[in-house]
Order: structure tokens, then sequence, then C-alpha cells
């Protein structure tokens, strides 16, 4: 993707887990995700998620994946946050930005989708919108794709170092100090 550009992605949580707060191969497509986004984007100045613990997994694997070190929760991009208060945020975030920052990362809900005016997103999609500089963005003078959560890639499971049966077991956490590892 072109620098000149600047850049929003958001995106829906991963599906929701038994006993983690999302699945545990999800966390995995998250920070996959993450790890294609980099590949594709500049630098992302913020990881923005809702305060729901679905969320956070999420964004936490994302961010990861991204490379971006700042992650801030945020209650409006909560499920339940009314349209106009989402789009204040959004306008605010995109208003107060550094002029070298082209970047940032949301992770949210498909009802915040919705009220953001975006297509229905599966667990784990995203939206990319991409414009010439954040005030076309500001007038949502963007062009928009959707991008699907990637398969979890074979090899993620060979660098890991870790049998499905363990993986099975492993908290949140420690899937995430296992990540790591892959840096």
């Amino acid at each position: 993707m072109k620098q000149n550009k600047v850049y929003i992605t958001v995106g829906r949580h991963e599906h929701y887990g038994f006993d983690t707060a999302i699945e545990r191969e999800d966390m995995l497509v998250a920070y996959q995700t993450g790890k294609m986004l980099a590949a594709i984007l500049p630098p992302c100045a913020t990881v923005y998620h809702s305060p729901l613990a679905r969320a956070f997994e999420t964004a936490r694997f994302e961010a990861l994946g991204l490379k971006c070190n700042h992650l801030v929760e945020t209650e409006f991009l909560d499920e339940d946050a009314p349209k106009n208060t989402v789009q204040k945020f959004i306008n605010a975030v995109l208003q107060n930005t550094k002029d070298d920052d082209c970047y940032y990362h949301m992770v949210t809900h498909l009802p915040v989708v919705e009220k953001l005016g975006l297509p229905f997103l599966g667990a784990g999609d995203l939206c990319l919108l991409t414009a010439d500089n954040w005030s076309e963005m500001l007038a949502e003078n963007f062009t928009l794709q959707v991008i699907n959560a990637p398969k979890i890639a074979p090899e993620i499971w060979h660098k890991l170092k870790v049998e499905k049966a363990v993986f099975d077991k492993m908290s949140a956490d420690e899937i995430y100090q296992k990540v790591q590892t892959l840096l």
C-alpha cells in the first residue's frame, strides 16, 4: 500500500471461547491477521479496542502481529455504545492525529460495525478504509475493502513447538508468551 495514504482497519473480535475470552486457535488467527496487516500497511500508531474481554484478547494478539505496543481500551467501541458516540470517538481520533501517523486499528463488535454503516463482518474479519489524508477520511471519502480472517498457517504449529492436546489446555497468557517467541 502507498505510504502517502492513511488507513483505518475496523475489525470484529474473534469467536467466543469456552474457557477463554476467544477460542485458542483464534488467538493464532488474530496474530496472523496482525502480521498480514503489518505486511501491507504502514506501522500502526494505536490499536483501540472495546473493554469486553473478547475484544481485548483479539486486539492484543493482533497488536502482537502488528508489532504495535500502543493498545488503548475505550468504552466508545463497546457494542452498546450509541452510534453518535462511536462516530464522535473516531472523529476525535482523526482530528487529533499526529502528522506522521498513517494507520489505526480498531477491534470491536458487529453492532458497532453496523452503526458505522460498514458491511457485515464475520468473527475476526475486518474492513480496511483507505483515504488520501485524514481530512478525506473524516469526510468519509475513503475506499472500503473487506478482509476475511486468515486460516492458521500450518507452519505456526511447527514453530510453536507445542502439541495440539497441550495447546488446548494452555491459558491465553501462556499462548501469548508462546506466540511472542515467533517474533
